[in-house]
Order: C-alpha cells, then structure tokens, then sequence
C-alpha cells in the first residue's frame, strides 16, 4: 500500500488511538488448523530505502514507545506520498495491506 492510500483510508479515524503493528496473524495460514499467536508491537523508526520502487520501511519493536496516529501522519507526510510500505520486525519484512481499529487500537496488517 502507497503512503497516500493509507493516509486516505484514515479520513475520520480518531487521531489520538494508539499505532501498533499486529505481528503472526495469519502466519501459518487457514487451512492447516495451527492457531497462531498474535502479538501487538509498537513502531518505532521509518527508513526511507530507494529501490527500483520507492519503499518505506515501518520498523517495529518490542522496547519502542506507543506512536499516536497523528505522531505517524506527520512522519508520513514528510516524505514521498507514492512510497509502498513495508513493516519490518526483526529479519522479517511485511508489505502493508491495511489495518483494523481494535481495543482502541490501530492495528497494521
């Protein structure tokens, strides 16, 4: 998803809910009856990597402090709009597709 996609999407959203990315839904895949363990983890730094598409790499970890959404709308806007972007926690490296807004929480998918 493009950083102008995202930013789109949020339109009405409620700017002070808290931005965590929502790490090993879905990990193991429907069919094979493995009930994956969720993990809700803070963002902490973006990096810019100039590929032959332009990316943005959302780096996730564990001992980061919670962002607020209006903290990661003014990080976003200082860059490219057309950028994709990624999440990146630990060697792994998620292309973002969306999110869902639950316990008062922004979660990245």
């Amino acid at each position: 998803m493009r950083i102008v996609d995202f930013l789109t999407l949020l339109g009405g959203t409620n700017q002070q809910i808290i931005v965590q990315y929502e790490y090993g839904a879905n990990r193991h895949g429907k069919r094979t009856g493995i009930v994956d363990k969720v993990q809700f983890i803070n963002l902490s730094t973006l990096e810019i990597v100039d590929a032959k598409q332009p990316q943005i790499y959302l780096t996730a970890a564990d001992t980061a402090k919670p962002k607020h959404l209006w903290e990661l709308i003014l990080l976003l806007k200082q860059h490219n709009l057309q950028r994709f972007m990624y999440v990146r926690y630990g060697a792994y490296l998620h292309p973002l597709f969306g999110y869902r807004i639950g316990d008062n929480k922004l979660l990245l998918a």
